[in-house]
């Protein structure tokens, strides 16, 4: 049979170039060469750098359809020590083996596509730089190659190793364009919960917290935030990430006590498919997202113990596994912590490895409570009634009169600035459709509760008579209600007690009242003191 060499080389390069399915293309050339020499089929395989594994990028039979499939196994010394031999001859030489297991390489290149009982020839590949590849012709039974087959093969060397490297390359884009799509889901979902706040008392409360933010935002050390729940800390870490020199990579968050036990390792690390019952998919954690971010670890004394040991791990070696993968995962990842328990006490009583508190507690930042950063209050309270606002649509933002104010700063804010938030919010639903000038706190109990606890925090107060404090808190009441006694929102609903029994008891006290009259259209508010007599 008489062969026109050109043309063949013609024939496989329009073919095996001519699509990005790397098996589609070789079915292709399958179905041409086997008008010209023996072929039940053919694969192509990667090694890898070290030569420790081979992995199978597609295989094409004529029994079959195309399959393209990612199979990666690990070499026996004897394979690996052929393979660096391949090292030392020409990269593009062809070899026939008559048996596929006269030769280790041969033997196992056999092995991964099922094929023992065959001959085979195999080309050697040089592909993107420095990696080896080999392409498998084979066929049923021995001694079914020559010479002659062996030259037709070498000859399309540079097609089927540019084949090879575009279908590298071109998986490479797929995966990329997946995990992008899926990193654009998990970001969206994510953004959904940022608070979106800015630092207030920057200048005032929070000052010494702003110097310590400078000092270690453009280091990689770990950061652990301390403080109440509520004061901030995740503003905080948003600052600290924003002006640091991974602000363009990933920050991810994960609230440690909000996973279950069985699934931490699943969420912080990933997991590969197959691992367990649910896993459809490969999943990539928490950490492996972060990659050239930051992570923070928010709530990190609520990790379980057994996850503690494998954090460790991840801070000392700066690697991951997925929960059924056997791959190191390099990460680069900057860790931030925050908690508002005492990890110090945790660890004297056994509930937090002591070693995993010396890798988080690099740089503490601790957070203060709002009872002591009061000097803040006004303007955090101008902050939110302009966000809660927006968000509840309201057209036009109202302030708190100045005696709520100090309401507000005599309180002692155990929910700390969250609390606060949640008493602008109330007092802007309740207010919706008043007609005044300013916000009032309502008649909530947690408002109750502000003007009743409030002497409790007060380190520098004198202790009242009791007449005295009665006084003080009915003229209260009276003040919210614009001295209003009887019916819906008067004092005496406020107080929780019968209208008879507060009017005795003002007239016992001598408390005067307040009253407003209605003229026209026009409110005109007219201040007189009436004794109740």
């Amino acid at each position: 049979m008489i062969v026109d060499e050109n043309e063949v080389f013609r024939q496989v390069t329009l073919r095996i170039c001519g699509n990005l399915d790397i098996a589609v293309a070789m079915k292709s050339c399958q179905e041409y060469m086997a008008n010209i020499m023996p072929v039940a089929g053919m694969s192509l395989h990667l090694f890898s750098n070290d030569f420790l594994t081979v992995r199978t990028i597609a295989h094409v039979a004529r029994s079959n359809d195309a399959v393209k499939f990612d199979k990666t196994v690990h070499l026996s010394r004897k394979v690996r020590d052929s393979a660096h031999r391949w090292t030392r001859w020409l990269l593009d030489t062809v070899t026939i083996f008559d048996r596929n297991d006269a030769d280790p390489i041969a033997n196992a290149l056999s092995q991964l596509i099922r094929q023992e009982d065959s001959s085979s020839i195999v080309l050697r590949l040089r592909i993107e730089g420095n990696r080896l590849g080999v392409l498998a012709v084979y066929a049923k039974g021995e001694n079914q190659y020559t010479e002659q087959h062996a030259h037709y093969l070498f000859s399309l060397h540079d097609p089927f190793a540019i084949a090879m490297s575009n279908a590298i390359k071109h998986e490479n884009v797929i995966n990329l364009k997946d995990q992008l799509t899926d990193d654009i889901q998990y970001l969206n979902k994510e953004l959904s919960h940022i608070t979106g706040e800015e630092v207030i008392g920057k200048d005032g409360g929070l000052k010494d917290v702003m110097r310590m933010v400078q000092q270690i935002a453009a280091i990689d050390s770990p950061v652990l935030l301390l403080g109440e729940t509520g004061v901030g800390k995740e503003v905080i870490a948003n600052l600290i990430h924003d002006t640091s020199l991974r602000k363009e990579g990933p920050f991810i968050k994960i609230n440690c006590g909000a996973i279950p036990e069985t699934l931490v390792d699943s969420e912080l690390f990933g997991h590969e498919k197959g691992a367990f019952t649910g896993a459809f998919a490969q999943k990539r954690g928490r950490f492996e997202r972060a990659h050239k971010g930051a992570i923070l670890l928010d709530e990190v004394g609520e990790l379980p113990f057994s996850a503690q040991v494998r954090m460790l791990r991840v801070l000392q070696t700066k690697e991951i596994e997925r929960v059924g993968g056997s791959t190191a995962i390099p990460v680069d990842v900057r860790i931030m912590s925050a908690t508002h328990r005492n990890l110090e006490d945790m660890v004297s009583t056994g509930k937090f490895r002591e070693d995993l508190w010396f890798r988080l507690n690099v740089f503490p930042i601790m957070i203060p409570p709002l009872r002591q950063r009061k000097e803040d209050i006004p303007d955090l309270v101008r902050y939110f009634v302009e966000r809660k606002s927006k968000e509840l649509k309201v057209k036009v933002a109202r302030s708190f009169a100045p005696r709520d104010i100090k309401r507000l700063m005599e309180y002692h804010w155990p929910g700390n600035v969250r609390e606060l938030a949640n008493v602008v919010e109330r007092a802007l639903i309740q207010n919706m459709g008043v007609n005044d000038d300013h916000l009032t706190l309502g008649h909530f109990a947690v408002q109750q509760k502000l003007s009743g606890v409030k002497a409790s925090y007060d380190t520098n107060r004198q202790i009242k008579k009791l007449d005295e404090a009665i006084a003080s808190y009915i003229q209260e009441a009276l003040d919210e209600t614009k001295g209003k006694i009887y019916g819906s929102g008067g004092a005496a609903e406020l107080l929780g007690v019968n209208p008879s029994t507060l009017r005795t008891k003002m007239n016992k006290l001598g408390i005067q009242r307040k009253r407003e009259r209605c003229l026209s259209n026009e409110v005109v508010t007219q201040w007189k003191t009436e004794t109740i007599a």
